[in-house]
């Protein structure tokens, strides 16, 4: 389960072996400075940031062939700018910081040479904002009516572009697959739904907006039948292909492993999972377990106070500096799926309970999904909202953040069984076991969809008999999962693997540390280096650059 905070972050993809293009001659000519500076770099990421959104034309972003082949030739420029930059005179902590740059540049790049979403995916032209996964620029979210006029005028100008911009979509998709059109049929209805339920609203409360939805529904309505028109014939894998992810995963994410590696390590993690699960379901075989909530005041009540249990154990426990801006938010609520925001379905909380995978956790005992959520993902959203510095201040493109937010988050799940802070809570360990099994089943069918030898049905299949407990065909849990995993690499081997980076930096740390090492502190030197590659954590915290010299 992801918060809201990541959602801006996963708006374009990611890059691959091919040789690049010639750059242009007069953008070849551009030079750094001699003696280039911190300064001239931020310079040129502000510069590279202000660059990556497509240009915009009558309100509509422009992913032509042209404008595309003009942002790839104009990257090359920056590419060519960064690399005469020489850093190796400054201090680690701005080298790091170069390497953020290096990492969201490649990013860019494999978005146009690999990914290409514009031309290969229709889940792409999302434009609504419901859900996780790349999508195109400008995507919005679907407010509460009524809203004030200047609201309302801006609502109607992106229902008027709906039309427009998928029928560029259907121009530019020049090699859609398969599974990625698949996927954004499923997607495409759920828009649907959504417009027709806006203009049901708009009629009540707000007139001027029905027209506009209407349109809207009805594009969105077309762009779907025309996938379901063409759809059995497109090339069925949608992955980046083998030697594409390997690069990826070492230039992009800067991961010091191999897809193999990757794998090995994802297998290996599962068996530690269900071999535990076995041991302490036997341990807690006759205590049963707890039956979820049925009521949103049931919910709302049980999270307030595991949210302020959490809390309360991380911060007298010495573990993490938690700041007071980190609290409970009465407000959250459950997390909802793209799917679960389609009006055709019943409401969560409508009988009879239909609970996703995740919610037959939450519902029972939240505490571990709480861990990853609150003392991770929203502590990471707020603190970062804080940063003000100029590299590391701002929001990262292209995941490169992914796998620390991600692994992060899932070691606090762990950290706090570890920790004994479930000691008096026996079916929650069970749970948080349950939950981990879950996430190492996803790195085999990321992998295998990647490298083209799994469609997205035989990985979700893989998924859904792999996890342990509470996952049944059609569970949306693993609906999104996989689709986010095909569309977004990296994701789903993301949380093992951050987790696992984060523990050898641990190691590594305490090692050096000897005696002297204090978790508080090590938790909190990596929370204040930002949100960037572990690897590049490792080397401002040990000075160690190993690693990060075979990414350059």
């Amino acid at each position: 389960m992801k918060t809201r905070v990541l959602a801006a972050l996963l708006a374009f993809p990611m890059a691959s072996t091919a040789v690049l293009p010639p750059i242009a001659q007069a953008q070849a000519q551009i030079s750094a400075p001699a003696r280039a500076t911190h300064a001239d770099l931020v310079r040129l990421y502000d510069e590279f940031r202000a660059f990556v959104a497509p240009d915009m034309i009558d309100g509509l972003p422009d992913y032509s062939p042209a404008a595309m082949a003009r942002q790839y030739e104009g990257l090359q420029g920056f590419q060519a700018r960064l690399k005469a930059m020489d850093d190796s005179s400054w201090p680690i902590s701005e080298r790091v910081d170069y390497m953020v740059v290096l990492a969201e540049m490649r990013g860019l790049e494999f978005q146009h040479r690999v990914m290409q979403p514009w031309k290969r995916d229709p889940a792409f032209y999302s434009t609504t904002n419901l859900g996780f996964g790349p999508k195109m620029h400008g995507a919005f979210g679907i407010p509460q009516l009524p809203v004030k006029p200047d609201e309302a005028r801006a609502l109607r100008a992106k229902l008027n572009a709906v039309p427009g911009a998928l029928k560029q979509a259907r121009a530019n998709l020049t090699d859609a697959r398969g599974d990625l059109a698949r996927l954004a049929i499923v997607q495409k209805q759920v828009e649907v739904n959504v417009f027709g339920e806006l203009a049901q609203a708009a009629a009540r409360l707000q007139p001027e907006l029905v027209q506009p939805a209407r349109k809207a529904q009805a594009a969105a309505a077309e762009f779907k039948a025309w996938l379901e028109s063409i759809e059995a014939g497109l090339p069925a894998h949608g992955g980046v292909g083998k030697d594409n992810y390997a690069w990826y995963l070492r230039n992009v994410l800067l991961l010091p492993y191999t897809p193999e590696e990757v794998e090995t390590i994802g297998e290996r993690e599962y068996q530690r999972q269900v071999t535990f699960l076995k041991i302490e379901e036997h341990r807690n075989r006759a205590i049963p377990m707890p039956e979820p909530v049925t009521t949103r005041a049931e919910f709302d009540a049980k999270r307030k106070a595991e949210d302020e249990h959490l809390l309360k154990l991380l911060r007298e426990g010495q573990w993490v500096t938690i700041p007071d801006y980190v609290q409970h938010d009465p407000e959250e609520g459950p997390y909802q799926f793209p799917f679960d925001r389609d009006p055709s379905k019943p409401g969560l909380f409508d009988p009879p309970l239909n609970l996703h995978f995740f919610f037959q956790a939450e519902f029972r005992d939240g505490l571990p999904l709480r861990a990853h959520n609150l003392p991770g993902h929203m502590f990471d959203g707020l603190q970062a909202a804080r940063d003000t510095r100029p590299v590391r201040g701002k929001p990262r493109l292209f995941f490169v953040n992914g796998l620390r937010n991600e692994g992060w988050a899932f070691y606090l799940e762990e950290m706090i069984l570890q920790a004994g802070m479930l000691e008096d809570r026996p079916k929650t360990r069970e749970i948080d076991y349950i939950l981990g099994a879950k996430r190492a089943a996803r790195v085999v069918p990321e992998i295998r969809m990647q490298a083209n030898e799994w469609t997205w049905k035989q990985a979700n299949e893989s998924l859904i008999a792999r996890t342990p407990k509470w996952m049944k065909p059609g569970d949306a849990v693993a609906q999104f999962d996989i689709e986010l995993y095909l569309r977004q690499p990296g994701y789903g081997i993301g949380y093992y693997m951050g987790k696992v980076e984060l523990e050898k930096l641990l190691a590594d740390v305490a090692m050096q540390q000897g005696e002297a090492f204090d978790i508080k502190a090590f938790h909190d030197r990596f929370r204040a280096a930002g949100s960037i590659p572990i690897s590049l954590i490792r080397w401002e915290m040990t000075g160690r650059d190993d690693e990060v010299r075979t990414m350059r």
